[in-house]
């Protein structure tokens, strides 16, 4: 878990499913709201981790995404790693296409 500033107010949680099976899981747990020159900037507790599906649907995440503020995943295979990675990338390249079509 780490702090993170945002300029934007953000959600308890993101789950952004990937075509391999896994999940992007994203967690923000409010901290303050500060003022500065550019405007209101947001502090959050912060964790972010890939895993597969099956070993944390949304289901169970969306009961309370504060139990995983300090949830690591089990170490993946450099191999597993590569191709999470690749579809990583499938995803941005897809959200960028389709951005470019609009």
């Amino acid at each position: 878990m780490q702090i993170e500033t945002f300029m934007e107010k953000q959600p308890e949680y993101r789950y952004m499913k990937l075509p391999n099976g896994t999940v992007d899981v994203f967690i923000y747990k409010f901290v303050e709201e500060n003022e500065n020159e550019n405007g209101k900037e947001y502090l959050y507790q912060f964790n972010q981790f890939n895993v597969k599906e099956y070993d944390l649907p949304e289901k169970l995440l969306k009961k309370n995404p504060y139990n995983y503020l300090d949830y690591e995943p089990k170490k993946m295979t450099e191999a597993e790693r590569i191709d999470a990675l690749e579809q990583r990338l499938k995803v941005i390249e897809n959200e960028f296409s389709d951005l470019k079509e609009q």
